[in-house]
């Protein structure tokens, strides 16, 4: 018997003969595989479309579908073409080998069937059915990590072009301005710009860290308060080109965590918040502190998320777009993997909670106040949720 836990094949057997599939089904089951039966190819394609066994074994000569129809349908599927499929057969031709192959018949069996030969192409489906699911595996990971690095890319060549557009123009209105006033004006612009791009070269290589598994954390006692309000005054400035009001509601919360990191998170989501909320509405920081935990929720009045596609913002390689198309403020998003990353790197959680498309929405971190650490529970908060 298998022991608990460790995974049993699941195997399923096609054929209109009665005798010879339970013959069949008895003596795999004896080999502690999961084994199914089907009496035809039409029924058992529904069982295989339903359970996706890794191994098929059918008769070639069946009524309604025959084995190599149920082989051709089989691998026409992207779902179900990996499934290693064995056709048997009383045929036994050169003919009957090549028509067989040329439908995509992974191994062929010939009755009258010997125990240990089934027994051998069965391991040997099996074999070859795990290593395509792990190539398969691969494959996807590698399609990720290029989507990732184009996504990177796009961060590098979108983001860093303007704040370099707007240094070269104060710095050559600098050049030309004979008035001290509007030349320190200049040179201040220069100088934010520079802090602008240091910040965007450190979430780049933040990102390189990440997919290296490289971060680190320099924990240390932090007010939360703090935090959020330096990040009001940062993102201030943006609120006011879309003539929006920030309101925040704090108090003050001291938490380990890392200044930095904690520091880009706060002004991700509060960014964030402005950026996908409408002019002249409001956004509102909000800040709730429990006996053990702080949460801060940053709400928008913004276009709201669908249920089904706020489980995917924090994903590595899932990125939402949305249908934000204000393009002064357009970004890849890719700052919600850092946020996650970040948060719960410090012993916290991050969310979000949206009532749906128009509802706007409510990011929110969770951290342990200083001298409490996380338990098991994760409560629910959209309670702290409630729009401006």
């Amino acid at each position: 018997m298998s022991e608990e836990g460790i995974h049993q094949p699941t195997l399923l057997v096609i054929d209109d003969d009665w005798s010879m599939r339970s013959a069949l089904v008895s003596r795999l089951r004896m080999e502690d595989y999961v084994v199914l039966e089907a009496r035809n190819g039409r029924e058992g394609l529904n069982l295989i479309r339903t359970i996706k066994p890794e191994v098929v074994l059918s008769d070639w000569m069946m009524p309604e579908m025959d084995g190599m129809e149920l082989c051709r349908t089989l691998k026409a599927d992207e779902q179900l073409r990996h499934i290693y499929f064995i056709l048997v057969t009383g045929r036994d031709t050169i003919a009957d080998r090549v028509h067989s192959r040329d439908g995509g018949v992974d191994d062929l069996l010939n009755k009258p069937i010997d125990v240990a030969e089934l027994l051998a192409r069965v391991r040997t489906g099996l074999r070859m059915h795990t290593m395509q699911q792990e190539i398969l595996a691969k494959n996807s990971q590698l399609q990720r990590l290029n989507q990732f690095k184009s996504d990177m890319l796009a961060f590098a060549s979108h983001e860093l072009k303007t704040p370099i557009a707007v240094m070269r123009i104060n710095l050559e209105m600098l050049r030309l301005e004979d008035d001290d006033s509007l030349k320190e004006e200049y040179l201040s612009t220069a100088e934010q710009q520079v802090l602008r791009l240091n910040e965007m070269v450190n979430t780049l290589l933040d990102l390189r860290r990440l997919e290296e598994g490289k971060l680190t954390y320099k924990l240390e006692p932090v007010d939360l308060c703090a935090i959020v309000e330096a990040a009001v005054q940062t993102q201030s400035p943006v609120a006011r080109i879309k003539r929006q009001h920030i309101g925040v509601a704090t108090t003050s919360a001291p938490v380990l965590a890392d200044r930095d990191k904690l520091q880009h998170v706060v002004e991700n989501l509060l960014n964030n918040a402005i950026k996908y909320s409408p002019e002249e509405s409001r956004v509102l920081v909000q800040m709730t502190q429990g006996q053990t935990d702080i949460i801060v929720g940053f709400i928008d009045e913004g276009p709201g998320i669908p249920p089904e596609r706020q489980s995917q913002l924090f994903l590595r390689y899932s990125q939402l777009q949305g249908e934000y198309s204000d393009q002064r403020f357009k970004s890849t998003g890719l700052g919600l993997i850092l946020a996650n990353e970040f948060i719960e790197g410090m012993g916290g959680h991050i969310g979000v909670y949206s009532k749906g498309v128009g509802k706007g929405s409510c990011f929110w971190i969770q951290l342990p106040l200083i001298g409490h650490g996380w338990g098991d529970a994760q409560p629910d908060h959209r309670a702290n949720c409630v729009s401006p």
